[in-house]
């Protein structure tokens, strides 16, 4: 492989230490404490709402994110970006109307709450398919895009990344319980936000600053943001974007189980609106920081 274009030793270095360190917090909390359902599953509630917060963005901020934001930037323009208005506002407004709700029930999974409203069982177990499917898709492809990454800057097959990742994920997810997962994801949400500074303050260098970086970008027609049109023919308009964006965040943070479990592990209403709210705003600086 040439070098120039693959990882050196380095890059091996540090990308072998994210996995081993990733693993490493996994198999250290599974050493400590009990292992109760109350605490594997909910950490005894009584997580810490910011690093709650910075695993809830580090969840839903995905390799589909670092990777795919960019590249519909290029190819289309800016208006993706409105996405960083709408999801604000759908996690603000699920923090003061939709987790009280949830948080009083003390739940653990979020398909309890539906056999609390519709008395039904069979509903229940419908919507665990249901969700189970989503989940498979979205882990699925979630876990196949950085491998197409990986592939083509190291020595490894596609498929010997998936299982090296997937046999990660799955150790610090099975041994740890939610406090691993989320320590875990407080690790990677550093090394997103570094990786993301270092790619914005390099690419920035190489084009002469920040203004000439903008003033390039604007010349290539990728700056376009307001584009009011409300033709439904048009890829993206900014009343569309902003709109996707509040509703798919919506249903992240008032139905999905990687929230509810999260929110409903921290010790007070009062801290899960904390350790919600804040996403609100990371999310938007990571976007920003993406496009």
């Amino acid at each position: 492989m040439d070098k120039e274009k693959g990882f050196g030793v380095v890059d091996n270095c540090v990308f072998a230490g994210i996995l081993i360190i990733s693993a490493v917090i996994g198999l250290y909390i599974s050493c400590k404490g009990s292992k109760s359902p109350e605490e594997f599953f909910m950490g005894n509630r009584s997580l810490k709402p910011l690093p709650v917060s910075m695993s809830l963005l580090t969840s839903y901020v995905s390799t589909l994110g670092i990777i795919g934001l960019p590249g519909e930037v290029y190819a289309n323009g800016l208006q993706i970006s409105a996405l960083a208005l709408g999801c604000p506002l759908a996690i603000i407004f699920s923090s003061y109307f939709l987790l009280p709700v949830l948080y009083s029930l003390k739940l653990t999974s979020i398909n309890e709450y539906i056999e609390l409203r519709f008395k039904s069982k069979l509903l229940r177990f419908v919507i665990f398919l249901l969700s189970m499917a989503k989940a498979l898709a979205h882990n699925g492809i979630g876990l196949y895009a950085p491998t197409i990454a990986l592939s083509s800057f190291t020595n490894l097959s596609t498929l010997s990344s998936i299982f090296i990742l997937g046999i990660i994920c799955t150790l610090y997810s099975s041994f740890g319980g939610i406090k691993a997962v989320i320590w875990t994801d407080v690790f990677q949400f550093s090394v997103i936000i570094i990786g993301l500074m270092t790619v914005v303050g390099v690419g920035c260098a190489q084009n002469g600053g920040l203004i000439d970086t903008l003033h390039i970008a604007s010349e290539g027609g990728r700056l376009e943001m307001f584009n009011m049109s409300l033709s439904p023919f048009v890829r993206h308009t900014f009343l569309n974007i902003m709109a996707l964006g509040f509703f798919y965040q919506l249903r992240n943070y008032s139905s999905d189980q990687v929230c509810i479990q999260r929110i409903c592990a921290v010790n007070s209403v009062k801290n899960a609106r904390r350790g919600d709210i804040p996403p609100s705003e990371q999310h938007y600086i990571i976007l920003i920081m993406n496009v």
